[in-house]
């Protein structure tokens, strides 16, 4: 299965995705500083967009053939309406 993580460079993220591997999935990891991910070991292992969550276009482009979406990002910042901008590919299938 085609996965996309957002947050891959996090807490949760980061551990999620070694598990996806092991169970064999194609793994797509979205990141808006896709080099925080250049230390992580299975780095060489999955594909990584460019991505800022609240960019329609970026979003649209990581979530092409994705079958399932983690979405580990949160906001921080306490704005009203980080829900409703995103992931749009996640809003699309429900």
């Amino acid at each position: 299965m085609r996965v996309l993580v957002t947050g891959a460079t996090g807490y949760i993220g980061g551990r999620l995705v070694p598990q996806l591997l092991a169970r064999d999935h194609e793994v797509v990891c979205a990141a808006r500083t896709p080099a925080k991910l250049d230390e992580r070991t299975w780095r060489g292992e999955v594909e990584v967009a460019r991505v800022d969550v609240l960019d329609r276009a970026s979003l649209d482009a990581a979530c092409a053939g994705v079958e399932v979406v983690y979405h580990l990002v949160h906001s921080m910042d306490g704005e009203e309406g980080f829900a409703e901008a995103g992931p749009a590919c996640s809003r699309q299938r429900a």
